[in-house]
């Protein structure tokens, strides 16, 4: 799905340079994963920036074969104008990582730049709590949590979005907050650790595994909350993949004009 949360023209391949290796390895598959001529617009957008190739190499070595298929197509007298446009086409096609790494932009995307604290409140009750927000990003949960909560863990596997929540915590002077790596399918934490644990946009490529996971660091009684940002999408309809699996649902008109649906489920064990 394209976001058009960036115009790639204001962007170059160098923003390859500021990618993690989990994101790296996403982007460079198997050929057969992308339509149409992916690795020969990777072979354009990469002519020009040979260190791109050495870097992903070394960052994410799972990454080699797939470039070698990328050095393998032949120059074929390629004008600026066609590899500027092949340039632009893999960043747009990968904008959600473009924006992982410029995290001030990020905070402009529709889902953060307007979106009101108050959904998240009117969820769950977070004083005196010990929450974690998975897959924090710029922070925008774990930032309104740590106004009430006792005490905000946002766990983000994106190292420059990690390094801009650091930041703003040490401008801020939040005291009750603490950044750390790791992912939804593996988080670093143990069992029952968690009165509260958020998320928003984050769970939907493994519903079990995901939810399950979430639910090993909540204490017995503590809530899973998927507390998502307001965007311009209509939707007609709570997520049935969420309601099955017994997720009770609210939802709101967005500022940005889309029907926004959030989540919560008690964890009992």
């Amino acid at each position: 799905m394209k976001y058009n949360w960036i115009d790639a023209n204001e962007y170059t391949m160098d923003s390859f340079l500021l990618f993690d290796r989990w994101a790296l390895c996403w982007i460079f598959r198997d050929c057969n994963y992308y339509a149409g001529d992916y690795i020969t617009d990777m072979a354009k957008a990469l002519y020009k920036y040979p260190h791109i190739d050495t870097f992903c190499r070394c960052k994410a070595p799972e990454c080699s074969q797939f470039l070698d298929k990328v050095r393998e197509v032949p120059f074929d007298n390629w004008t600026n104008l066609e590899m500027r446009k092949a340039e632009t086409s893999i960043l747009q096609t990968h904008e959600t990582f473009v924006v992982y790494a410029y995290p001030k932009v990020m905070e402009k995307v529709n889902y953060i730049r307007n979106w009101n604290a108050k959904y998240l409140y009117e969820l769950v009750d977070l004083k005196d709590k010990i929450v974690l927000d998975v897959g924090a990003g710029t922070g925008r949960l774990a930032f309104a949590a740590a106004k009430i909560a006792k005490r905000v863990y946002a766990s983000e596997p994106c190292d420059r979005l990690r390094e801009y929540m650091r930041d703003k915590i040490k401008m801020e002077n939040i005291t009750n907050m603490k950044v750390l790596d790791g992912e939804v399918l593996c988080l670093p934490y143990e069992n029952d650790t968690f009165d509260v644990v958020l998320s928003g946009h984050v769970v939907g490529d493994e519903y079990d595994k995901e939810i399950a996971e979430m639910t090993r660091i909540t204490k017995d009684g503590g809530w899973i909350v998927i507390c998502n940002g307001d965007d311009e999408f209509k939707r007609t309809s709570p997520n049935k993949e969420l309601t099955s699996r017994g997720f009770e649902w609210f939802s709101h008109k967005s500022v940005e004009d889309g029907i926004i649906y959030n989540y919560r489920k008690p964890v009992r064990k």
